[in-house]
């Protein structure tokens, strides 16, 4: 049986083989490079493969729940499924998990930049971009 470090090389060539036959070998590095960029350097690595929505200014303005953003970037089928996810302490906005399942994204949130992320556990992870 493996051990240490060599289970995960092993978890690697599986997942390099898996991603190839799904997404083809083309897009093989971008994708590990997100990969690695996320897990490795956490909340400032490179976002540009990640999944996005895009929401108007005033939308952020107003206030957009965190519910309808998971549910947008595809983290949760349903804003029921959502709202789980937030009590099971799974959501997390800009590294911050989500304690109020009525939590709306605003645009202070996001201190003068003009995206945020938003995390469902600890592998799925997406932009909202102010547009």
């Amino acid at each position: 049986a493996l051990e240490g470090k060599a289970i995960n090389d092993a978890k690697v060539v599986l997942a390099d083989a898996a991603t190839t036959m799904l997404h083809g070998a083309e897009c093989l590095e971008s994708i590990k490079q997100t990969a690695s960029s996320v897990f490795n350097k956490g909340a400032d690595g490179d976002t540009a493969d990640l999944p996005r929505v895009q929401v108007p200014s005033s939308e952020l303005d107003a206030g957009k729940p965190v519910v309808d953003i998971l549910v947008e970037l595809s983290f949760a089928k349903s804003k029921g499924e959502a709202r789980r996810l937030i009590k099971g302490g799974g959501a997390r906005v800009d590294g911050v998990k989500v304690e109020d399942e009525a939590m709306v994204l605003q645009t202070e949130l996001l201190k003068g930049e003009k995206e945020i992320r938003v995390s469902s556990g600890k592998k799925k992870h997406g932009i909202v971009e102010m547009v």
